[in-house]
């Protein structure tokens, strides 16, 4: 009796969940789609509905007139209910079948559904039907698959999904690719990554394995992977494009015949496993100029929208006593070509150069963040001083103006201090903050040792010394002298010579990270140690670098086409291991920096 009780308590509290999880879901929603989009004469085809939300159970879908171009065969159904963190979901598919019976190209309608005064509708499905030899024959059984020798382009293609087509300069395009498919992908590596020549990029975070969800494009339902997503800034203005990504699947087909004693012996797991190589289009992106109209003389070049905020940690000081002033600016945008403001301060204050702080968020569809400029200034004369607003512009896209964010004014009362420079409550150690007030040397007050030289000093070798060295040491300062000029005024003469070391600095760096959880900063460290290199040495920009150019200048300076392969190899490595969900070992690394090593080292050998 107690068990009877405790049965029904149980079924009646089962229910009353489910109802109140059913009001808290959407009401209804469908999708229609159908197994192939092109068909045989007399051949089969499924149109699949499906119906989900609290309502879905109780629906009854009205179907669209298609005996113009095919014959009802029959139907069939499927629920299922799921129970996730106490909320209950109801999702039901109907499945109509259909015989081809006229030849051209047709439109099956929108699937309705007519529920409490509100009608719920599915897209219309575009279908072929086509003269097949299959047509004279019986048609085969829905559920049989014939053998063949590969993929269809309409089950598996890549797709690059473009949020803007028109931008201004330095204003953000998210770029998304994704892969569909309706086929068995067991693994994939990227073959071509799409090169962003002038742009700067951002890529935004995604997880090492890529999430799959479902999604019905042009009437066929697809299992959709993204695989890569990333925000591009133009640069500079006109029609910009961005070669195509490229990848190689491995797609596992099912090996079965109309034969059921080989459906029965053959595993239905494993089968023929066939290498497909596939690319999206191109995008071709149009770059306004900023307008010229209304363009302040303070404008930075920064695009979005921004706030900006200056602030001290005192109100109160000494003279000779450090203050803490942070120029922060916040936003959507590209902050990090951001240059440093022009901030004036009041010569009452001894400035240092600032700490430079950046944080950039990329989530959803944007890109923003913060960047902060630490200043430290001690103030010299005591009374009221004042820091005035500080001013940012930039062009804001979607007003299509030019707008200004200013901090407000900040006063600090200075009163008179002891000599002692203090650093305290700066948030910096004595090392970030050189001394002051020990600039004076005093005079020596003694009476200094002079020793007569002999008659003979003439012959001393010391005497010889002191009339060469003068000279010596002015030659020299000329030489330096005229290489740090040309320096100056020289950027390829400046670039070139900076190369070879600013090389051996990023693959010294690139060393430090051989370890398997640092692989991704490791061979991003190598590639921009090779990029680096070659920029300097050919004194081209490294964000408008083109490989093919690229080579031909390396042939025209005389580089050996073997020199040139390696080099590039050694890049191309580089960016497959960077965007490869595969990992590599320590050892692999170990070779990798070896190789980018020999190949700087070839180049500036055959180049000097």
């Amino acid at each position: 009796m107690i068990y009877k009780i405790i049965k029904k308590i149980s079924l009646f509290v089962f229910l009353l969940a489910g109802s109140l999880a059913l009001q808290a879901a959407d009401d209804l929603t469908i999708q229609a789609y159908v197994d192939n989009t092109v068909v045989g004469l007399g051949q089969q085809f499924t149109l699949n509905v499906q119906l989900s939300g609290k309502n879905a159970g109780s629906a009854d879908p009205e179907l669209p007139d298609v005996s113009s171009f095919a014959v009802y065969l029959g139907s069939g159904s499927s629920q299922n209910i799921q129970f996730i963190n106490g909320k209950m979901s109801v999702s039901k598919t109907l499945s109509y079948h259909f015989q081809a019976n006229a030849v051209g190209k047709y439109e099956i309608g929108s699937v309705k559904v007519n529920q409490k005064d509100k009608v719920y509708q599915s897209n219309p499905i575009p279908i072929e039907i086509q003269q097949t030899a299959a047509a004279q024959s019986p048609s085969r059984p829905n559920n049989q698959v014939v053998q063949g020798t590969g993929t269809a382009e309409s089950d598996l293609f890549l797709r690059v999904n473009i949020s803007k087509k028109k931008v201004y300069q330095n204003e953000p395009v998210i770029l998304t690719y994704k892969l569909y498919t309706r086929v068995n992908v067991s693994s994939f590596g990227y073959n071509k990554i799409p090169a962003t020549a002038g742009f700067w990029t951002e890529e935004f975070p995604l997880p090492q394995q890529p999430q799959t969800y479902n999604e019905v494009l042009e009437g066929k339902r697809y299992t959709v992977a993204v695989l890569k997503k990333m925000a591009v800034f133009p640069m500079s203005a006109g029609t910009k494009t961005i070669d195509p990504m490229a990848i190689d699947c491995e797609v596992r087909a099912a090996q079965r015949s109309r034969d059921m004693f080989d459906d029965f012996f053959n595993d239905p797991f494993f089968g023929r496993t066939v290498k497909q190589t596939i690319q999206c289009k191109p995008v071709q992106i149009e770059v306004l100029p900023l307008p010229e109209e209304g363009k302040p003389a303070s404008f930075s070049g920064i695009v979005g929208q921004f706030t900006v905020t200056g602030t001290v940690d005192k109100t109160a000081a000494k003279t000779n006593e450090a203050i803490s002033y942070k120029f922060s600016i916040e936003g959507t945008g590209n902050l990090r070509t951001l240059p440093e403001p022009s901030i004036q301060f009041s010569s009452d204050f001894e400035v240092y150069p600032p700490k430079i702080t950046d944080h950039v968020d990329r989530q959803g569809d944007v890109i923003s963040g913060s960047k902060t400029y630490e200043y430290v200034l001690v103030p010299r004369t005591p009374g009221l001083q004042k820091i005035k607003p500080v001013e940012l512009t930039y062009f804001d896209p979607s007003a299509k103006k030019y707008k200004t964010a200013k901090t407000r004014e900040l006063t600090i009362n200075v009163s008179k201090g002891d000599e002692t420079f203090s650093v305290a409550h700066t948030g910096l150690s004595k090392e970030e903050v050189k001394l002051i007030g020990r600039d004076i040397r005093f005079i020596k007050t003694g009476t200094p040792r002079f020793q007569k030289p002999g008659k003979r000093f003439n012959q001393n070798i010391l005497f010889w010394l002191i009339l060469v060295l003068p000279l010596l040491f002015t030659g020299g300062a000329v030489g330096v002298r005229g290489h740090l000029d040309r320096l100056e005024g020289d950027v390829a003469y400046a670039r070139r010579r900076m190369a070879s070391p600013a090389a051996r600095k990023n693959l010294s760096k690139a060393r430090s990270l051989l370890r398997q959880e640092s692989q991704k900063e490791f061979y991003a460290e190598v590639d921009r140690a090779l990029t680096g290199y070659l920029g300097n040495r050919l004194n081209i920009a490294e964000a408008g670098m083109i490989s093919e150019e690229v080579k031909t200048l390396l042939r025209k300076r005389s580089v050996r086409d073997e020199t040139i392969h390696t080099f590039f190899d050694c890049l191309k490595t580089c960016d497959m291991k960077r965007f490869a969900p595969l990992e590599s070992d320590e050892t692999e690394m170990k070779t990798v920096l070896k190789q980018a090593e020999q190949a700087i080292t070839s180049i500036d050998r055959e180049l000097s």
